[in-house]
């Protein structure tokens, strides 16, 4: 009996725990993908759109369970289409092992823990050790392995050690949950519900909108103006914890630079609650006669006469095929909340909000 290299690297994150791998197939990963879902392997391949929606994918994962995901991407821009997802779980200490066909040098070590090409199959079991012990190690983060797609489909032996393809058992971090006395649950949410946050000013709107009881239940990316990380980092919370309630609280700029991924819950039958705050309600700044470089800076999107511009997110959830509601009054969130929370699949709800007026330049 003989084994592929992409067999090889299918065991291994089997033996590791590894129960989901993310990416975008093609060439340089056939042969891997083709072993994730051979019977005895039976890791389930999630599909994104774009590549850096992998990590960020892989990234909340992490941080909802400590476990890590493994991710492929190929050909030469696999890699660095992802190097701001990557820099964003190397600052936050999220643990994911990367897996390419692309060399590893060309990679900037600054938004990697580790880097290791593979030359060799008798090298592969050794380099996926180091992989694993590495990226979970003292201070987490995502760790690098290059094999190319020649070594991927060739064979070898199958004789080789055991205890070459897995690392050494790893805890899993526990995050010590304490209950927040005192504090009267203002929301629609489970106790325990995992609310990921949004980059810009969501991230204080949603919190004061649903407080939790635990600490650590809100998930954000470290850096507060990192868009495009909540929709797949979502996704991965919930895969991670499917028997919780998972909310992604997102505002319009952010989402529209990932919005994609919802065709990635309803691939998988994977059912977050996107709430996406909208914010171009018809008294948004029209009454503050903001120059056309103020609209700008303010990061909004505005038709040429300085009306407030967004696409209709519920219509176009829909498209995708979620269930989606807008909400114009304040009256109707709690409500709608419910249906998108008991909704059997993905679902979306749109929160028309207005704008603050630009503040005038003081004299």
């Amino acid at each position: 009996m003989k084994l592929t290299g992409g067999q090889i690297i299918a065991k291994a994150l089997k033996a590791n725990s590894v129960d989901y791998v993310a990416g975008i197939p093609g060439d340089g990963s056939r042969a891997l993908v083709e072993a994730l879902l051979t019977p005895g392997t039976d890791i389930p391949f999630i599909h994104v759109i774009q590549a850096h929606s992998a990590v960020h994918l892989a990234d909340g994962y992490f941080r909802a369970c400590g476990r890590p995901m493994a991710v492929v991407l190929t050909g030469p821009l696999g890699i660095p289409s992802a190097l701001g997802a990557l820099a964003t779980a190397h600052q936050d200490a999220s643990a994911l092992i990367v897996i390419s066909n692309a060399q590893a040098e060309t990679v900037s070590i600054n938004v990697l823990k580790d880097q290791t090409t593979v030359q060799t199959l008798q090298q592969l079991p050794q380099a996926l050790r180091q992989s694993f012990d590495t990226m979970l190690s003292a201070h987490s983060g995502p760790v690098s392995l290059s094999i190319d797609d020649t070594l991927q489909r060739a064979s070898t032996n199958a004789s080789l050690p055991l205890a070459t393809l897995r690392a050494e058992p790893q805890p899993t971090p526990r995050k010590i949950t304490l209950l927040r006395e005192g504090r009267a649950l203002r929301s629609v949410l489970e106790n325990d519900a995992l609310l990921v946050l949004g980059a810009g000013p969501t991230q204080p709107m949603a919190r004061e909108m649903f407080p939790v009881h635990y600490p650590g239940r809100h998930l954000c990316a470290g850096n507060p103006a990192t868009l495009g990380w909540a929709v797949p980092a979502a996704i991965g919370a919930k895969l991670a914890m499917p028997a919780r309630q998972v909310v992604c609280a997102v505002g319009s700029r952010d989402f529209l630079q990932s919005m994609q991924e919802m065709a990635v819950c309803v691939m998988h039958s994977i059912p977050v609650v996107f709430l996406v705050f909208n914010r171009s309600a018809d008294d948004a700044v029209n009454e503050a006669q903001a120059q056309p470089i103020e609209q700008h800076r303010a990061g909004e999107f505005n038709l040429p006469d300085g009306k407030p511009y967004a696409p209709d997110f519920a219509g176009i959830a829909r498209n995708f095929g979620l269930e989606a509601w807008r909400v114009e009054h304040v009256s109707q969130l709690n409500a709608t909340l419910v249906k998108a929370l008991n909704s059997k699949g993905p679902s979306l709800v749109e929160m028309m909000t207005t704008r603050q007026p630009l503040q005038a330049p003081q004299s």
